[in-house]
């Protein structure tokens, strides 16, 4: 955590930003920040595609510069490389499940002090598993087999077990915000929307719930 992080009076449930290299990614990303104060940035790659040195270490840097950490999906090698804060691990798919493993390797590669989050899917024993290995933070998220109620009874469950912090995932409205932060939640991740407008507008308002709490989360629903 840098010295800016630790000058800012986070909210209980904090903001992550999650958002895809490519044309006016920069942009984007700065445009969040003018709007809010996220603690993190995941950067993810497009569908079918790997994440390239030459369009990632922008968004690196820009995050680092507002104090945020970036974090990188899947490739430990390119976040040492770029100096990045950490790695997103995600299953392959629901039947083959982040294992220790990979955790280990991405923590050998990044260090001790690295953000290592590991992506659960619904997998309640993956998640335990994760947390048992050294998984900084668990994440629960939407695909293909898990809809946004699975996923929300899943942040809900951990929530209130565990203590190893918590992201939800593919959150796209303030009232998925809400949830997540009502659920007990440590981390909103916001997907970015491509339109600029829509952007300020969605992250200035999901920044307003998370650090107003209670209070906006019940106007939002």
């Amino acid at each position: 955590m840098s010295e800016k992080q630790k000058q800012v009076d986070w909210p209980t449930c904090q903001l992550m930003l999650v958002i895809e290299p490519g044309a006016g990614a920069r942009e984007r990303l700065r445009a969040a920040f003018e709007v809010c104060q996220a603690s993190a940035v995941l950067i993810r790659p497009k569908a079918g595609q790997k994440l390239g040195a030459g369009e990632v270490k922008p968004l690196v840097d820009l995050s680092q510069d507002q104090g945020a950490a970036a974090i990188l999906m899947d490739d430990a090698e390119l976040a040492r490389t770029l100096r990045a804060d950490g790695v997103h691990l995600a299953p392959d798919s629901q039947a083959s499940p982040v294992t220790s493993q990979q955790i280990a390797a991405a923590r050998a590669v990044l260090g001790a002090d690295a953000i290592i989050g590991v992506e659960a899917g619904q997998s309640r024993h993956a998640a335990m598993e994760a947390g048992e290995t050294g998984a900084s933070y668990v994440a629960f998220g939407v695909d293909q087999r898990t809809d946004r109620q699975t996923r929300d009874d899943m942040v809900a469950w951990w929530a209130e077990i565990f203590e190893v912090p918590c992201v939800v995932l593919d959150v796209d409205t303030v009232a998925e915000a809400s949830r997540g932060n009502a659920d007990g939640a440590d981390f909103v991740a916001l997907t970015l929307p491509e339109d600029l407008d829509a952007l300020g507008t969605l992250v200035g308002d999901v920044d307003c719930v998370l650090v107003l709490g209670g209070e906006t989360a019940e106007g939002a629903r």
